[in-house]
């Protein structure tokens, strides 16, 4: 839990000390498709690391410059995951994303966003009725969410089609799973690419 934590510290105070100047005026170009790999747990952040790898999914995305930079951009992602604990999930979100260098093209992120999981239910539910169990299904339902991350990358230019692989790390904060428990923590371990294609 401590070396977590301080592995977090690290890329928020080296986020606060880069030289703003260096934050990429390079040819950027909106609209890359981003593809990552996630790996999902139903955790507080920093717990349970090793849930993560057994849950699986993908996503999809692509984001858009606020100031026709890198440094400071829009993304919207869809995530599909796999929990067979606690059931599968589609996740819709955006993020406003601080990227700027730390050094040689590396980058770190902070990310904050808000966006919608459809959650659905690992087994068959029941509801009772008039003294009565009644099953509902696996459905599930569509949650209000939070997400914030932290992410280290690295940009590969270039004036033809170009890569950009990054590691991200989300905590999300679910809003109304269920009466006993209005908020529930969930995180997100991804590992993905922007490609950035030739204009």
């Amino acid at each position: 839990m401590k070396r977590e934590l301080l592995f977090f510290l690290i890329v928020c105070c080296l986020a606060q000390f880069v030289n703003g100047q260096s934050d990429f005026s390079k040819d950027y170009r909106n609209f890359p498709l981003i593809i990552t790999l996630q790996f999902h747990s139903f955790s507080m952040p920093f717990k349970n690391m090793k849930s993560n790898f057994s849950n699986i999914g993908i996503g999809i995305g692509t984001e858009v410059s606020h100031n026709g930079n890198h440094n400071w951009v829009q993304q919207f992602n869809l995530v599909w995951y796999r929990n067979k604990n606690v059931g599968n999930g589609l996740f819709l979100y955006s993020q406003a994303v601080w990227r700027p260098t730390i050094t040689n093209n590396f980058y770190t992120e902070l990310k904050l966003g808000a966006g919608y999981m459809l959650t659905s239910r690992p087994t068959q539910s029941f509801k009772q009725e008039n003294d009565t169990w009644v099953p509902v299904g696996k459905k599930g339902k569509a949650l209000f969410a939070i997400p914030v991350g932290v992410s280290i990358g690295h940009n590969n230019y270039s004036e033809k089609t170009y890569v950009s692989p990054f590691a991200s790390y989300q905590f999300i904060v679910l809003k109304g799973y269920n009466k006993s428990i209005p908020i529930v923590p969930e995180t997100l371990l991804q590992v993905g690419s922007r490609v950035h294609f030739n204009n």
